[in-house]
């Protein structure tokens, strides 16, 4: 039995320790052990330049949220994702068993209980944790996530958990195998170190951080390893004139006996909320070990990135608005272009509240360069989302 499956079981025993409690003391509010999560429903249809040569899979994904709090000073966390997928991209996509399943993380946390017949079913522990708060000192360790990511595209301080923004149906973003120990000077500056040791001495990251508000802005400034690099960094959010203003700028160097290249990741974003309801938000990306082509949709959507190459291009701008149309319906709008390969990725979405903890959502991804046979489609996918939230 694997360590993944252990955690299950006692996740199961904790889960009926709760449900038990909450029928011999309903009245009480602040319970030591909650379980919140979804259930979501996901239609995924995707084609080329054919709409008629269509690939369809259906994803079916629960999460479990465990928290137990013994006392004002310590939280232990247990979180885990359940998926069912199925359909032809299951069949068809290479290694994408593997793809769910495979984690860079020292602990396997991720079991695939069936993978045939078009058919997979994973459950992965992405958080489990223990977090001491005492004072000035807020202590944690175990799988958790680091987010030193300041910026909503591209966020290259992130060097313990970089995301990927097409992978808009993994909110939580991924975690890491790690310890972390923050100290707070006062309220407006902090220090913090990170430690997560990887497979191998080649995947280690650790970093020391330090925070600091000034002129009205929140900075942050980190240096350390990544994996067979040494990196250092700088961020920094405020506003101009009342427009969101937030920029990340990392700098990797390999050492040691490793040839790497040397690599620089920088960011800015600008965003802005009209009196209307109207929300524009621009951002640019420059990574110089960007490419000059596009891989297909289904790879890009895929990727597992890293904040030392965190987009395929060199030079990326992102343009997007939102609108709610009524309180209960918004429409987004999102868009990429790079010169690499006059490349152009439209993201239109939208969002229905049902009720209360009911949410509908109807996601597109459609992605243009230019190619041998000129210039055209590459890939589109559209993705239907029924959401319930407990």
């Amino acid at each position: 039995m694997n360590t993944a499956l252990r955690i299950w079981l006692l996740f199961v025993v904790l889960l009926v320790s709760n449900c038990l409690q909450a029928q011999d003391d309903t009245t009480k509010r602040d319970h030591k052990l909650t379980v919140t999560g979804y259930v979501k429903y996901l239609e995924q249809v995707e084609f080329t330049s054919n709409a008629t040569d269509l690939l369809t899979n259906e994803l079916i994904h629960n999460r479990l949220n465990v928290r137990y709090r013994p006392n004002d000073h310590l939280t232990l966390r247990l979180e885990i994702r359940n998926r069912v997928y199925y359909g032809q991209l299951v069949q068809t996509y290479p290694g994408f068993a593997s793809l769910v399943t495979g984690s860079g993380e020292s602990l396997n946390l991720s079991e695939n209980w069936v993978n045939k017949n078009a058919v997979l079913i994973n459950s992965t522990i992405d958080r489990a944790s223990a977090e001491y708060i005492k004072g000035k000192w807020d202590i944690t360790a175990g799988r958790q996530r680091i987010n030193w990511g300041i910026n909503t595209v591209w966020t290259p301080n992130d060097i313990f958990n970089t995301f990927n923004y097409f992978d808009f149906d993994y909110e939580e973003r991924p975690g890491s195998d790690a310890a972390r120990v923050q100290y707070s000077f006062n309220n407006s500056s902090s220090l913090e170190v990170a430690a997560s040791p990887g497979k191998a001495d080649s995947l280690n990251i650790g970093a020391l951080m330090y925070h600091l508000n000034k002129f009205d802005y929140d900075f942050q400034f980190f240096s350390g390893i990544f994996k067979r690099d040494i990196t250092a960094g700088v961020g920094w959010a405020g506003n101009i004139k009342g427009a969101g203003f937030k920029g990340e700028v990392t700098f990797f160097s390999p050492y040691g006996r490793y040839h790497d290249s040397t690599a620089l990741v920088a960011s800015v974003s600008a965003d802005y909320a009209f009196k209307s309801g109207i929300y524009v938000m621009v951002s640019g990306l420059f990574n110089s070990l960007g490419r000059d082509s596009l891989v297909n949709i289904t790879q890009l959507a895929a990727a597992s990135l890293s904040a030392k190459n965190i987009f395929p291009f060199k030079y990326t701008a992102f343009a997007g608005v939102s609108y709610p149309i009524t309180p209960i319906l918004k429409a987004s709008l999102g868009g990429m272009y790079s010169l690499s390969g006059n490349s152009l990725i439209f993201l239109p979405s939208v969002t229905y509240s049902i009720a209360n903890n009911w949410l509908l959502d109807l996601v597109g991804q459609s992605f243009f360069s230019e190619q041998k046979s000129g210039y055209g489609p590459v890939g589109t996918g559209f993705y239907l989302r029924f959401k319930w939230g407990f």
